[in-house]
């Protein structure tokens, strides 16, 4: 055999198996509610099943997969989770899309989430964005009472790795307007005139001289 030849060898063709009441199972499978995506790849496995009689032990493992998806008690569940997700989660599903849809991470999901009220994502989908470190922080920055309220006065931390702003260091600031989003809550302050918002980590209790 040449050289070419044992560089690029033919790959060998999956042997193809029989499928156990295949015509009923097919019938059966595509006479439910998929989604276009399903339905479009079913139909394609149906049409080779019904020109061969036969598929790839993966086509088949696919097709087991469409069923135990469309299964009764897998389409009750996700019925389960839909009602649940608008009464209970929702609310906390957009506190965390909020944050990434300024980010690279689960982006097209954090905008379907916000910007269509009728999406719901899978159970999957849901606790992946919502239960990692990031979001937990998120969700902690968004439900906790801010540190400074408005109309509260504060102090600027003189810490240049927080505050580039030197001008700032060590200066009062009337809390104008509190911000409860992203990883670390920030507040609108005004500033010997100057108004501007920093990240409430950025700042510290105002100490009443004696």
């Amino acid at each position: 055999m040449s050289y070419w030849h044992q560089m690029y060898q033919r790959s060998t063709p999956s042997p193809r198996l029989e499928v156990v009441n295949g015509a009923a199972r097919f019938e059966s499978l595509m006479a439910k509610k998929l989604t276009d995506k399903d339905r479009e790849f079913g139909e394609s496995l149906s049409s080779q099943f019904e020109k061969n009689g036969t598929l790839t032990e993966k086509q088949i493992e696919c097709v087991e997969k469409m069923e135990q998806r469309y299964s009764a008690e897998a389409i009750l569940l996700r019925e389960t989770w839909a009602t649940s997700y608008k009464a209970e989660h929702r609310a906390t599903a957009l506190i965390v899309a909020n944050y990434y849809i300024t980010t690279n991470y689960f982006r097209d999901l954090a905008l379907k989430i916000g910007t269509d009220e009728d999406f719901v994502p899978t159970q999957p989908q849901f606790n992946a964005m919502t239960r990692n470190k990031y979001a937990t922080k998120v969700i902690a920055t968004a439900t906790t009472p801010p540190a400074y309220p408005k109309g509260s006065l504060c102090k600027v931390r003189a810490n240049s790795n927080l505050v580039h702003q030197r001008h700032l260091h060590n200066q009062f600031g009337l809390v104008m307007e509190n911000h409860a989003i992203g990883l670390y809550a920030s507040s609108t302050l005004l500033v010997n005139g100057e108004k501007v918002t920093l990240e409430d980590r950025c700042l510290k209790a105002a100490k009443s001289k004696k």
